[in-house]
């Protein structure tokens, strides 16, 4: 029937969202975890200048470097809450699968009630014919 096939799409139809969701969970923890690394990187080189572990030739270097991590940790920032929006997107869009998902379910079930109640007064209706158990 249309409906079930309707039911169908819109069941695969969850399934597909879950999946874009998960998979913008993951890619947004993967961005998380580049930019603890980063982060941690800077402390290590702060840190290795703090002690002086550079001489003097080294520190143009470092302030380079430093500079280039402040740039990725930026960047990274920026690409966490864009990811961080479309997965709150995806997550809406979820919610609004789930019930519309909900709404074809319940409409499949009256649909399937009005037709077996259809059915159960077409029984009374039809005529019944002679017994054949009757002489």
């Amino acid at each position: 029937m249309a409906g079930d096939r309707r039911l169908e799409r819109m069941e695969r139809l969850v399934r597909m969202q879950e999946q874009m969701r998960r998979a913008a969970e993951l890619d947004l923890a993967a961005t998380r975890e580049r930019a603890a690394a980063l982060e941690a990187d800077r402390a290590a080189l702060l840190g290795s200048l703090g002690e002086g572990a550079f001489g003097h030739l080294l520190l143009e270097a470092a302030n380079r470097r430093l500079r280039t991590l402040a740039t990725e940790a930026t960047e990274l920032e920026a690409q966490a809450a864009r990811q961080t929006e479309a997965l709150r997107e995806r997550g809406l869009a979820g919610k609004r699968a789930e019930a519309m998902q909900g709404r074809l379910e319940e409409a499949h079930a009256r649909e399937a009630e009005r037709r077996a109640i259809l059915d159960r007064l077409d029984g009374i209706a039809r005529p019944r014919g002679p017994d054949a158990s009757l002489p």
